[in-house]
């Protein structure tokens, strides 16, 4: 008798909350926010002709450790050396060296650029971006836009087919910035030290979230 009462019990119990029905929502959306640019990056090349290419080598040297000195007695600028080359010219009989000079900072680094042009350095490109901060930040913020937007559209989901969201199984993020140069400047040597106009436009950070959502009655 007691054996009876207890599967009649047992029976009669609620289903776990495993055994309840249950609708998994699959949802994704993007964020964006606009960051301002902070940092301007800038290329330039020492190019010289010589007799010999030891003489050409031996001034590229001495203007580079220059533009170095100069460069890095700026306040948060950083200055790197890139690619060196030397090659005769048959038809002129001389010998080209060359190397290039990169720089990254604050807006210090455009006054830099035109104050090398006046020196001779060949531009390539300067232009603003995100720093390294930026990005992480402007990261940060599209992906809190994407949930928020994830989070909204799934509980208006489940509000219209008469349930609720009560979990969050899968979460999904990607997130990179646009990439989109602000202003790339290519020019010869200037007349005088007039830094180039290099407009900083806001850069657009955008993530995207895929979501599996949990809704239930």
């Amino acid at each position: 008798m007691i054996r009876r009462l207890l599967l009649l019990t047992a029976l009669l119990a609620p289903l776990p909350a495993f055994a309840q029905s249950e609708t998994r929502l699959r949802l994704s959306e993007s964020g964006s926010v606009t960051v301002q640019p902070d940092e301007v990056t800038a290329s330039l090349r020492i190019e010289v002709r010589a007799a010999t290419a030891a003489e050409a080598q031996e001034q590229v040297n001495r203007a580079m450790a220059a533009a170095l000195a100069t460069a890095r007695g700026a306040a948060g600028v950083r200055a790197t050396t890139g690619h060196y080359a030397a090659r005769a010219d048959r038809d002129k009989q001389e010998f080209i060296a060359q190397q290039s000079l990169s720089l990254r900072g604050p807006e210090a680094v455009i006054g830099l650029v035109g104050r090398f042009q006046a020196d001779g350095l060949l531009l390539d490109h300067v232009q603003w971006q995100l720093s390294e901060a930026a990005q992480r930040q402007g990261r940060d913020d599209a992906t809190r836009a994407a949930i928020r937007a994830v989070q909204e559209r799934g509980a208006a989901i489940a509000r219209d087919l008469g349930l609720r969201v009560t979990a969050l199984r899968d979460l999904y993020v990607e997130s990179a910035p646009e990439a989109r140069p602000m202003m790339a400047a290519r020019a010869m040597a200037a007349a005088a030290p007039t830094p180039p106009s290099v407009t900083a436009e806001e850069i657009t950070v955008t993530a995207r979230v895929t979501a599996d959502l949990l809704l239930r009655r």
